[in-house]
C-alpha cells in the first residue's frame, strides 16, 4: 500500500477521475470511516465534480459544463477559504483535473461490500461507479465487460468496477441503448425500477424514466428474458418486439413494432423521407425525452420530409406546423399536436 503521507485530498481526486488504483480506493475508504469530518470533506468535493454532470459532446457544451463548475468552485471558496492550505489545495486541483475529464463521473458509494471487519482486505472492497448524463445530453460508453451503452438525457447508470459472480448486473434510472458483449455463462442483467431485463448478448433499448407511465424494452436482436415481483411469469421477447409495463396497474403486453425507431435518439442526426408522422413522433420521443400526443388516425395518415440536427424541440415543432396543416401546445412537459 502507497504511503499514508500521500495528500488525501490529491487521492480523492484520483479516486473521481478513475486514475485511483485498488490499493488507494482501499486507503480512501478506511479514511471516510474515520470520522463524520472525513465525510464530509469527501462530498465537498464530490459536489464540486458533480457540478459538471454533463456528458459532452461538443466544444459548447464542454465549455458549459466547465461554467458550471466555476460558479461552484467561487461559491464554496469562502468556506474552503477557513480550512488549511493542504484542503485549500483541492480547489485547484478540481479545476485542473476537470478541464480534461469532464464527461464521465465515478462516484464513490460510502460503506457497501465492507461489513464490520476494522480490517479490510482488497478483495473485499465492492466500489460502484455511476454514470450520469445532464438534461439535454447523452453520452457513450463501455462497461468492464466490454458492453457498450449509450446513456439519453437525465440519465443514471450504475454499475460496477468489474464484474464478478454469475451474473453482470447494473442498475438503470432513466433510457438506455445496450450493446451488449456475449458471454453465456453470466447474463447481463439491467435492474429497472420494477423490472429486471436478462440478456446473455443483444442490442435492445430500455426506457425506466422513474416518471414516466411505463416501463419498456425495444429488442433489436438477440433475445431478453424480462421478469419483476409483480408479474406472474417471465417474458421472453424476440426481436422486433416491444414489451411495456404499465406501472400503475402492473399490467404487462408485448407487441411487434418498428424497434428501430425506440434507439433513434442515439444518432446525431434524424432524416425522414415520406416518413409516416406516427413513426416520426417515437423517433422524436426519444431525442427530446418528452411525451408527445397526435391523434391515431392523422398520425398514422400524415407523412413528412424533413432533418433534425441540433434544432430543439420547439423549432421543430414550429417547422413541422408550416408543412403540415398542424397546431401544437406544450403543456406539463408533453407536447400535443392538433389538426386544424
Amino acid at each position: 500500500m502507497k504511503e499514508e503521507t500521500n495528500d488525501i485530498n490529491e487521492l480523492i481526486i484520483r479516486y473521481l477521475d478513475g486514475s485511483a488504483e485498488l490499493e488507494e480506493k482501499v486507503l480512501l475508504l478506511q479514511w471516510l470511516k474515520q470520522s463524520d469530518d472525513n465525510r464530509d470533506d469527501f462530498i465537498a468535493t464530490r459536489d464540486l465534480w458533480l457540478s459538471c454532470n454533463a456528458v459532452a459532446g461538443n466544444e459548447l457544451e464542454v465549455d458549459i459544463a466547465l461554467a458550471k463548475l466555476k460558479d461552484r468552485i467561487l461559491q464554496e471558496q469562502g468556506r474552503m477559504e477557513r480550512k488549511s492550505r493542504t484542503e485549500r489545495k483541492t480547489l485547484s486541483l478540481v479545476w485542473r483535473w476537470t478541464q480534461a475529464a469532464a464527461v464521465l463521473l465515478l462516484l464513490l458509494g460510502i460503506g457497501y461490500g465492507i461489513g464490520r471487519r476494522s480490517e479490510y482486505s482488497a478483495s473485499e472492497v465492492i466500489v460502484q461507479n455511476q454514470l450520469i448524463t445532464a438534461k439535454g445530453s447523452k453520452g457513450k460508453f463501455t462497461l468492464p465487460d466490454g458492453s457498450v451503452v449509450w446513456l439519453n438525457s437525465e440519465t443514471k447508470l450504475t454499475y460496477p468496477d468489474q464484474f464478478t459472480g454469475d451474473k453482470r448486473s447494473v442498475s438503470l434510472e432513466g433510457e438506455a441503448y445496450f450493446e451488449v458483449a456475449k458471454d453465456a455463462k453470466k447474463p447481463f442483467v439491467v435492474q429497472a425500477g420494477e423490472i429486471d431485463v436478462e440478456v446473455l448478448g443483444t442490442r435492445f433499448d430500455l426506457d425506466s424514466y422513474s416518471s414516466g407511465e411505463f416501463v419498456q424494452t425495444a429488442l433489436l436482436d438477440g433475445s431478453v428474458k424480462i421478469s419483476g415481483k409483480a408479474m406472474k411469469e417471465p417474458v421472453f421477447l424476440k426481436p422486433n418486439e416491444l414489451f411495456r409495463y404499465r406501472k400503475s396497474d402492473q399490467v404487462a403486453t408485448v407487441e411487434d413494432a418498428k424497434v428501430g425507431l425506440y434507439a433513434d435518439w442515439i444518432k446525431d442526426r434524424l432524416v425522414f423521407d415520406n416518413d409516416c408522422l406516427a413513426d416520426i413522433l417515437i423517433s422524436m420521443g426519444g431525442r427530446y425525452n418528452i411525451d408527445i400526443e397526435c391523434p391515431k388516425q392523422f398520425a398514422a395518415s400524415t407523412r413528412l420530409s424533413f432533418t433534425i440536427r441540433q434544432e430543439n424541440i420547439d423549432e421543430v415543432m414550429e417547422a413541422i406546423s408550416l408543412i403540415a396543416p398542424i397546431r401544437y401546445e406544450m403543456k406539463n412537459g408533453k407536447v400535443y399536436i392538433i389538426p386544424k
